[in-house]
């Protein structure tokens, strides 16, 4: 009686821990296809964390034997069962199989409550495109076989409608400025076809980052109305809106060859895409085959883009979207007089990098800075951006001292929480001691000879002289309007000395660390986008001859 007793208080106990063990259980899987997979063509890994209550580290397979077309994308969500809602995070990864037979797909590792768990591993078959239509051939004609044969009477641009079309898929319709939306341009086919891109669409209004194109060659296999169709992505693209409207995605237009047999012939048919490619107009038809030709395109697709909420928006804010971190480091913490330093400052994150602005930095008294040098990592196949941007500031100072470059700020829209966050670096402290640098001496002098040949000397010298005849020339229109300003603007400006605008590019050449070129054409690009209002988009050649045909500006200048 006394152990029954003593049994029955433990039993509570054993329940409590068996349900505590249960609920701390995370259930991580790896899920493939379970149909055979055809060479060359793309399929879908997914590695899915059920039952999650901390969001932890990932850390994927190394996939040999297939190629990486695109992943990781990371969705999350519930799923709900008999004990309530149950969190989810699904990884996809999209691979390529690139030779036939039987592979194992490793598993995933994650890092979930401070332990590492391991999905199980995969096995998948690859079997080739000529196994595949024998496979398909055994099976019986109707509705696995292809559409080569033209039946007597059949309509063959009425065939080609229906077996031969594009689609142009979004993940979404409705965005802030600044967020991207996914656009995906497929071509789906069950004919013997050759396909060119005669058009691609123009994306005015965003920015674009390509994440597949036509060369990635990723093909797959989808089934519609019970039939198997032949997928190919000619393009895969990242839009980030430049400002709030209603914008559209123009359509994608394709020409297509497509060859019919005449004869009750079934084969497994092949597709070429091209894009801009001459073709010779008179093919010459094989045996008992016959060409039609008939041009396809997608649909046009209204974005609608949302401008930032004006509640709460930062005076700091300069349209940076996504979700970010920030730091900031001195190349050197203590510098002689004269002598270049540099302040770095790094963005780390994801969202709308092609479009961050420099922040502004308070330089102390006593330092002079200059406009930063902006160098990119990024991961461009994921959406949105993924990596970081950093921003390298040149300076340098004449007296010696300590001086605290103070703490910078910088806000950024989340679209995902619908509100403005700042985040801001520690300050930084560089120190300048007595002596002076030397200046460049006849030895140096010869090593950027080296450096430079003549030829690239004569390039440096062209663009210093047309940078000052601009600069020049603006000053002696000043002189002979009696206006500050040499392109009449809303807001007059200041003349820049031409010494202090060309320091930063004279910094470089003498450093030799090969910024001269670029700190040269952004020194250009800043006077006359400063000068005539161009930003974004608009600092192209093309805008700015505009630009300045606007201002009756003659075709010398």
């Amino acid at each position: 009686m006394r152990k029954i007793v003593q049994n029955t208080m433990l039993l509570p106990i054993l329940l409590a821990s068996l349900c505590f063990h249960m609920e701390a259980q995370v259930v991580f899987k790896t899920i493939v296809p379970q149909q055979t997979v055809i060479v060359g063509e793309s399929f879908p890994v997914q590695y899915v964390l059920e039952d999650l209550q901390k969001d932890d580290d990932f850390i994927p397979p190394v996939f040999k034997d297939f190629r990486l077309a695109s992943g990781p994308y990371t969705y999350g969500g519930s799923v709900y069962g008999m004990n309530g809602p149950t969190r989810l995070k699904n990884i996809v990864f999209t691979l390529v199989a690139i030779k036939p037979g039987r592979f194992i797909i490793n598993g995933a590792t994650a890092k979930v409550n401070g332990k590492f768990i391991k999905s199980g591993n995969a096995i998948i078959d690859v079997i080739t495109k000529k196994e595949a239509f024998e496979r398909a051939a055994k099976e019986g004609p109707g509705e696995t076989s292809s559409e080569y044969f033209l039946h007597p009477g059949e309509d063959p641009y009425e065939k080609m409608k229906k077996n031969l079309f594009m689609k142009v898929l979004v993940d979404k319709k409705s965005c802030y400025v600044g967020e991207p939306v996914v656009a995906t341009f497929k071509l789906y086919s069950r004919l013997e076809s050759r396909s060119d891109i005669v058009k691609n669409p123009g994306f005015y209004g965003f920015a674009v980052q390509d994440i597949i194109t036509l060369g990635d060659n990723l093909t797959e296999t989808e089934m519609i109305n019970g039939k198997p169709f032949d997928v190919h992505t000619i393009r895969k693209v990242q839009l980030y809106p430049l400002q709030a409207g209603l914008f559209v995605i123009d359509p994608m237009e394709v020409t297509n060859k497509a060859e019919f047999s005449k004869s009750a012939v079934d084969k497994k048919t092949e597709q070429e895409i091209t894009e801009g490619v001459p073709r010779d107009n008179k093919d010459k038809e094989k045996d008992n085959t016959v060409t039609y030709e008939n041009s396809i395109s997608t649909e046009k697709i209204a974005i609608t883009v949302k401008p930032y909420p004006l509640k709460n928006k930062p005076p700091v804010f300069t349209g940076a979207t996504g979700n970010f971190s920030i730091n900031a480091s001195l190349g050197k913490e203590s510098l002689a007089r004269n002598e270049e330093g540099s302040f770095i400052i790094t963005i780390h994150g994801s969202g709308n990098f092609t479009q961050l602005s420099a922040p502004a930095i308070q330089w102390p008294e006593g330092i002079e800075g200059f406009e930063p040098v902006t160098e990119d990592s990024l991961d461009k196949i994921q959406a949105p951006l993924k990596g970081a941007r950093t921003f390298r500031y040149s300076f340098i100072s004449g007296k010696p001292g300590r001086y605290t470059i103070p703490s910078v700020s910088f806000s950024f829209f989340d679209p995902v929480g619908n509100n403005y966050k700042t985040i801001s670096t520690s300050s930084a402290e560089v120190n300048i001691s007595n002596t002076e640098i030397k200046k460049t001496t006849r030895e140096q002098q010869t090593m950027i000879v080296k450096r430079h040949p003549p030829g690239q000397l004569w390039w440096i010298g062209a663009g210093l002289l047309l940078l000052l005849i601009v600069i020049t020339g603006s000053l002696i229109r000043k002189r002979k309007q009696g206006v500050i300003n040499d392109i009449k603007t809303d807001t007059p400006a200041t003349a820049i000395p031409v010494d202090r605008l060309l320091q930063p590019a004279q910094f470089a050449l003498q450093a030799e660390d090969g910024r001269f070129y670029s700190l040269l054409q952004k020194l250009i690009w800043e006077h006359l986008s400063d000068r005539l209002k161009l930003s974004g988009s608009k600092m192209n050649k093309h805008d700015l001859y505009l630009a300045m045909k606007e201002k009756k500006l003659g075709e010398d200048q």
